[in-house]
């Protein structure tokens, strides 16, 4: 199918040498700007939401006869591979995630028996029931994997039974710590030129994996159910909970952007602000309290870079997108269309000119699992008609490809993307 061209009038970014050719990056630059590429870009592991696992990512290598190998994963408590360049090009991906690497690797078996290489910084310990943890840099346990996972989950709220904000003083560096796991302990001017090469070597869009959780890591400092509470019991001390990461996110991104910050398009940050049904807070809650804090880090990012701004937020978010834009929010990531609310044409039409879906391309909770490869064909096809008029909108799945979702599947979505997705 093709689309009559549309022209809305944005400025379209073109790459460094002021090429209009078509380029990755001038592709996604062109829908940034919504206005209508070639076809739609295209996202596969170019971001750490939109990638793939270690036992997929090996099968989908064999099928379509790519070499992975050495399979990196810099940051494996989530279970997912630094998707090789190879593979981006043979899946029509337009993105390349960059994420803080290591000084040394080490080579160890994943979660599935796949010989994988890993910070050599990353080094869980076994419990006798088989799970593994990870421990913090003051000994406490952190995080933890249950036999037969590849996830680590936090288990880990160091201010959990605190009171006031006066104690909060005693572990400035819990707030340092934030998205920056000790693993990743390359130097940042190593890591700058690193950067500097992919960027001299590639056309692809490059996105920076920062991290910038606020509410999600305010939950995880007191616990979920108790942040909840100190939103309506303690709010002098969950406010000074939000200030202090907002202002430890700022000093890292001042430090990352002065080494890698002219190499980078988009900077992804995440905070899951939506259940399956709702947001977690109601609009009223989230914009008295935490959104001065995102709106904050949002802004500094504007007002000290020319990087597009990511949101990744799963779940039924419609209520508070209208705030997304106002606070300057330029993606939309991963639009959950299963969740309450998050019907695709409802989203195009109310807010397509203001905000680019990167994401909604197939449903990776039932979808991409469970339905065959036509079933797959034709809602893929259904939600490349809805988003994809106009530009605004960069195709990739709806999180993470997981474990046990069939090859076929998998090739049948971005096959069809490449195939299907022309202007």
């Amino acid at each position: 199918m093709e689309y009559k061209v549309q022209d809305t009038g944005k400025t379209v970014k073109t790459d460094e040498s002021g090429s209009s050719k078509t380029t990755s990056r001038n592709r996604l630059l062109t829908a940034l700007a919504h206005r209508e590429p070639d076809r739609i870009p295209i996202d596969f592991g170019g971001t750490d939401t939109s990638t793939i696992m270690v036992g997929p990512y090996l099968e989908l290598a064999k099928k379509i006869g790519i070499d992975p190998h050495p399979i990196y994963m810099p940051c494996p408590t989530g279970g997912t591979v630094d998707v090789a360049s190879t593979m981006i090009d043979a899946m029509g991906g337009d993105t390349r995630l960059v994420t803080p690497y290591p000084r040394k690797w080490r080579d160890v078996m994943a979660y599935d028996g796949t010989p994988v290489r890993v910070p050599n910084g990353f080094q869980p310990e076994t419990a006798t029931d088989g799970s593994q943890f990870l421990r913090n840099e003051s000994g406490a346990i952190a995080s933890k994997m249950p036999p037969g996972s590849g996830f680590f989950f936090n288990i880990d709220h160091p201010f959990a039974s605190i009171k006031s904000p006066g104690e909060l003083g005693k572990e400035k560096e819990i707030f340092n710590r934030i998205d920056r796991p000790a693993f990743s302990d390359l130097p940042l001017e190593t890591f700058g030129n690193h950067i500097r090469k992919i960027r001299e070597n590639n056309d692809k869009i490059l996105v920076w994996g920062f991290g910038g959780h606020i509410f999600e890591a305010a939950m995880q400092m007191r616990g979920a159910s108790q942040f909840l509470l100190d939103l309506i019991e303690n709010p002098k001390l969950a406010e000074a909970i939000l200030d202090r990461i907002t202002n430890a996110h700022i000093v890292a991104f001042d430090r990352f952007a002065e080494t890698i910050g002219q190499y980078i398009d988009v900077i992804q940050v995440l905070d899951d602000m939506g259940t399956q049904t709702s947001p977690w807070l109601s609009p009223d809650m989230y914009r008295r309290i935490v959104k001065p804090y995102h709106a904050k880090f949002f802004r500094h990012i504007k007002q000290n870079s020319n990087i597009y701004i990511m949101l990744h937020t799963d779940g039924a978010v419609y209520p508070l997108i209208p705030d997304f834009i106002e606070m300057g929010i330029d993606i939309l990531n991963p639009v959950q269309y299963t969740a309450t609310g998050m019907d695709l044409k409802t989203l195009k039409h109310d807010f397509g000119n203001d905000i680019t879906f990167w994401g909604g391309g197939i449903d990776t909770q039932h979808a991409l699992g469970f339905n065959t490869p036509a079933e797959i064909e034709d809602e893929v096809k259904q939600n490349i008609d809805i988003l994809a008029p106009g530009g605004g909108f960069v195709f990739a799945t709806v999180h993470n490809i997981l474990e046990g979702v069939p090859v076929e599947n998998i090739i049948t979505v971005f096959r069809t993307a490449m195939e299907y997705g022309k202007y």
